[in-house]
């Protein structure tokens, strides 16, 4: 495991409430779920005088904001505030409680996306496939369209995995994607979504950005908004869709991370999140995303299980030792297994704890798919040291992860594992050749 320091603070996005002034923020129809910020009146942030009061050609959602598509009056009643947000994920509580009280996921360890990258001819015998929303809705005219794969007659089938593959669905993507999804018509995609029967969605990523600096400084009421949009669109999955509705985990503030962990704490129908580490990959933004999560969860006296997306290999060991030291299971949801072999090239190894990338010469589509049992293979063997996830001394049989391989296939402790075992190009046992039927 990484000998990375354990420690580290939450990332605030907003000042504590002593640096703003309460008459100032307490008139704003915003106040009740943003609480104040020392970005406050929230007016126009631009001092160049070409971009000041330029509401056509800015992004940024502040109280100045009239010239535009949609300015700030039409806007500050967008979504809903988080204790508005009730969610059940009803297929989940479905399945029966163990000894301890606690009930079975159907999660893996693993949950790979990025699966478009394997041939074409191949159908993953995956457990859980992710698809993210760039894959889902693309940017055209004043708001977004369906793609061609979600349009299509068979979503598994140009995903390249299995019939009988989960499929999640994490709403992650550029600003201007979330934009375009919040102005659509999404009933559009809520029919589609179900037509495919996709099991799972993530609470959407619309961005928040610092009130404390940068330039310019982003108004509190943007960020308040743009977590008001994401409260909405998971109501939304709950109301319109079969599918299981997962929501992600961020914040502004301490404010924040408080009326989380009360939320998660008041909902007991709720058993997963998700959070979303696409944009904080390196290790000074990662750790403090990872400590702020931790802080909520800590705080939850029950064991959650936590959709940990965009995490790759280098963090995995840190991220499931972190979450496992608050009380929660994790899956890692990421591309790092089919872009390491089908993109760049290379080929996962296990190097005693770690897991080194090298230069194989086999085809880049062979690599995707050794990757993903190397992968599996190694965050199964994290995970089997920790007693969260192998009760072994109670006989607990609640512990899903251990029990629902990514992969099809039977599974092979380290202590097993010989030359023997090492999957080899020519005999990848997960994966089938032909198109799958329809």
């Amino acid at each position: 495991m990484s000998s990375e320091p354990q420690s580290s603070q939450p990332a605030e996005y907003a000042d504590p409430s002593t640096l703003f002034e309460e008459s100032v923020c307490q008139d704003c129809a915003l106040y009740q779920a943003c609480g104040g910020s020392s970005a406050a009146p929230c007016g126009c942030v631009w001092e160049e005088p070409a971009r000041r009061y330029d509401c056509k050609n800015c992004p940024l959602i502040c109280r100045a904001r009239t010239d535009a598509p949609d300015p700030y009056h039409k806007v500050v009643g967008d979504g809903r505030t988080l204790d508005e947000v009730s969610i059940r994920q009803k297929r989940l509580q479905s399945e029966p409680r163990d000894t301890e009280g606690e009930r079975p996921l159907p999660f893996p360890i693993l949950i790979p996306y990025q699966t478009t990258d394997l041939p074409e001819d191949t159908r993953a015998e995956l457990k859980w496939a992710g698809v993210r929303l760039p894959k889902l809705i693309s940017t055209g005219g004043k708001s977004g369209n369906p793609t061609g794969l979600l349009a299509s007659e068979d979503l598994r089938s140009q995903l390249h995995v299995s019939p009988e593959t989960n499929i999640l669905a994490v709403l992650n993507g550029r600003d201007d994607l979330l934009a375009a999804f919040w102005d659509m018509p999404r009933s559009m995609v809520y029919e589609m979504v179900d037509r495919h029967g996709i099991d799972g969605m993530t609470g959407p990523t619309f961005s928040i950005s610092s009130e404390r600096e940068g330039n310019p400084r982003t108004p509190a009421a943007q960020n308040v908004i743009m977590q008001k949009r994401h409260h909405q669109v998971v109501s939304e999955i709950e109301t319109r869709t079969a599918a299981v509705p997962i929501p992600n985990i961020y914040w502004r503030d301490l404010r924040d991370r408080k009326q989380w962990a009360q939320w998660l704490e008041d909902n007991d129908q709720i058993h997963v999140v998700s959070r979303d580490f696409t944009m904080t990959r390196q290790t000074e933004t990662y750790r403090p995303e990872l400590a702020g999560l931790s802080q909520i969860l800590s705080q939850v006296d029950r064991r959650l299980h936590v959709l940990a997306v965009g995490v790759s290999m280098e963090k995995a060991d840190w991220t499931i030792h972190r979450l496992a030291e608050a009380g929660h299971t994790c899956s890692l949801v990421t591309s790092d297994p089919l872009f390491t072999g089908a993109a760049a090239g290379k080929r996962f190894v296990e190097v005693g704890e770690e897991v080194e990338k090298r230069d194989d010469p086999a085809s880049n589509s062979e690599l995707a798919r050794l990757n993903l049992e190397v992968a599996e293979r190694h965050l199964l063997d994290t995970a089997q040291e920790i007693s969260i996830y192998n009760n072994t001394d109670t006989g607990n049989p609640r512990e899903a992860l251990l029990n629902q391989p990514t992969l099809r296939k039977k599974r092979v402790t380290r202590e097993e594992r010989s030359p023997s075992h090492s999957a080899s190009p020519s005999s990848p046992p997960q994966f089938k050749k032909g198109k799958a039927p329809r």
